[in-house]
């Protein structure tokens, strides 16, 4: 039984069975770890920490390109321009500025779009025993385990009224991505249709295909006020 059920991976593997629930086990482990890590560490310590983190996320993508162009597999759609890719630089940004300037896109895009790649994978159908296999995975570990270990250390500033930076990042960034998904051919941040073996396709045919960006921009409102909702309680809370 469990030599055939290794051996079927070849094939890829279904939403929630023993081998996709084993990576979210290893993600909750990677950030019980890493958190500890960083609680012991002194500032300077963590400073280095958050470098190499980023650096680490950022040598990754760069190794899967160089894969892919190896491979001659390599297209418009493997450009960094999903949103987990834009959180490549955004944890970047993060790692090597002093100040909060993206605490708020840290928390309100990248973990969540990092989250739900981990939780409804588009790459089940690739084989458990490639490197873009692999890479997917741990590209989008490390990538919700970084600010949910900053906002388990309390590093993070969030605040309500900074919601306005995240609504700015989006309004420079999805039409001309939408654009380039047009003129490529490509679909970066799932914007022009939903993709297949995910729950945006639930979306898309909820709404209808013409109305799909408009659930997607509810759903992403939607999305904000369960994480927002937390921030406005914790400054309420009685001291």
């Amino acid at each position: 039984m469990a030599r055939e059920a290794i051996q079927s991976l070849e094939n890829g593997f279904r939403l929630f069975d023993w081998y996709h629930i084993s990576w979210l086990l290893l993600t909750a482990l990677g950030i019980f770890l890493m958190f500890r890590l960083y609680r012991k560490a002194n500032q300077l310590q963590r400073k280095k920490i958050r470098i190499y983190w980023a650096f680490t996320i950022l040598i990754l993508e760069v190794i899967k390109n160089i894969v892919m162009v190896m491979d001659n597999t390599f297209w418009n759609g493997s450009w960094p321009l999903h949103l987990c890719g834009l959180g490549i630089f955004i944890v970047l940004g993060h790692a090597l500025f002093k100040g909060h300037y993206v605490d708020m896109l840290l928390y309100c895009l990248t973990m969540p779009g990092a989250l739900m790649a981990l939780l409804t994978p588009d790459w089940t159908n690739v084989s458990a025993f490639s490197y873009l296999h692999v890479h997917s995975f741990l590209f989008h570990l490390l990538l919700f385990s970084y600010p949910m270990t900053m906002l388990i250390a309390q590093e993070l500033q969030l605040s309500i009224r900074k919601i306005w930076q995240p609504i700015v990042f989006l309004c420079i960034t999805v039409p001309l991505i939408y654009v380039l998904n047009i003129v490529w051919g490509t679909n970066f941040m799932f914007l022009n249709q939903a993709p297949a073996g995910t729950p945006l396709i639930v979306l898309e045919q909820f709404v209808g295909e013409k109305h799909y960006i408009i659930g997607l921009i509810g759903l992403v409102i939607l999305f904000w006020l369960i994480l927002l909702g937390p921030i406005i309680l914790w400054k309420k809370r009685p001291y």
